[in-house]
């Protein structure tokens, strides 16, 4: 079935006021290739045959071999928000996060990072050197993205397979910076303020209920307290850290490590599951009423198998189901011997 509509629209936050909610709206997304299974390499924009099918990248691992490259990262042609003044930032006290206005124009940036010069499908086809260069692209453009006065927060996220939404077969995520702080991040904000040792409480219970994956040198991995699908897993950093993009190369080396166990552990488990993962970090411009949060951040990575839909309850109430206990997804997610 196809619409006919303009899928020239900018991009616009909505407003939903009875449930004070928010949604984007950003019909040029309609107009992105969504072909998983006919996707081949003489057609697939993400090829290094094809780089001429795609903007110039922001960024490229390794950067000096500009006709040789290995990752890159593009701006998106579908985006979500796009690059224009900033709608929050009305004086220098302003407090960045989205108003309840019916609509209003969504400004950031929206990145397509390219994991691969070939044409697979997998991130565990990816050699881990190369596998670490892609994060190491990600952490540079994290960083470029920081300093601009127009970005409150950002982040990098995967979509794994078609249930995770998809659209292209060639290895790849996305990397998107806006404008406002997401109800997420300034919840969990709200949550640490008035729970400073939240996040230590958290590795803590983890520990003490069997429910840590494995141990990296800069972070732990576990299934969290209350799952919302089986074999969610959170990557959480042990010592409190606003940001990815300030982090070493220890680090960087630990999140690609994690990036591929996970899905090689999912692949085990559950042949073909789809998957999504995101970075949850402090945003770059808070206003005052979080920055006693912020010492007490740790930046973390979750990781959410697409294994079961939502149905009515889950749609209609806000909550999740799971069905397998956290200490016995842990102990499978262990036994499947990924994780070294």
């Amino acid at each position: 079935m196809s619409f006919s509509f303009d899928h020239s629209q900018e991009p616009t936050i909505r407003h939903d006021p009875l449930s004070n909610r928010h949604i984007y709206l950003a019909p040029r997304r309609a107009a992105r290739p969504n072909d998983l299974i006919n996707c081949q390499k003489a057609n697939c924009p993400f090829c290094i045959e094809n780089s001429s099918m795609t903007p110039d990248p922001v960024q490229q691992w390794p950067s000096h071999e500009a006709l040789d490259w290995k990752s890159r990262i593009i701006p998106n042609r579908y985006p979500i928000v796009e690059v224009g003044s900033p709608a929050t930032q009305t004086g220098s006290n302003a407090d960045p996060v989205i108003t309840t206005q019916s609509s209003m124009p969504a400004y950031g940036v929206h990145d397509v990072v390219i994991e691969s010069p070939h044409h697979i499908e997998s991130v565990l086809q990816i050699p881990f050197n190369d596998w670490v260069g892609v994060w190491t692209i990600c952490q540079q453009r994290m960083k470029q993205l920081s300093k601009d006065s127009g970005t409150t927060w950002a982040t990098i996220f995967k979509n794994g397979g078609v249930q995770a939404g998809a659209s292209l077969a060639h290895v790849h995520s996305q990397l998107i910076a806006i404008d406002c702080i997401p109800p997420t991040i300034s919840s969990k904000c709200d949550c640490v303020i008035h729970q400073p040792t939240l996040f230590r409480n958290i590795l803590s219970d983890a520990n003490d209920e069997d429910r840590v994956i494995h141990s990296y040198k800069n972070f732990v991995a576990i299934v969290p307290p209350a799952p919302r699908q089986p074999f969610e897993a959170w990557l959480i950093r042990k010592e409190p850290s606003c940001f990815f993009h300030t982090e070493n190369q220890s680090c960087v080396e630990d999140i690609a490590r994690f990036t591929q166990h996970f899905p090689a552990a999912l692949e085990l488990l559950l042949p073909g599951a789809s998957y999504n993962w995101w970075l949850h970090q402090f945003p770059f411009l808070s206003p005052s009423t979080l920055h006693q949060a912020a010492e007490h951040w740790h930046w973390h990575l979750e990781a959410l198998p697409r294994i079961t839909p939502l149905a009515g309850f889950e749609l209609g109430t806000g909550y999740n189901v799971s069905t397998i206990p956290p200490k016995t997804a842990t102990r499978l997610l262990r036994d499947t011997g990924c994780w070294t």
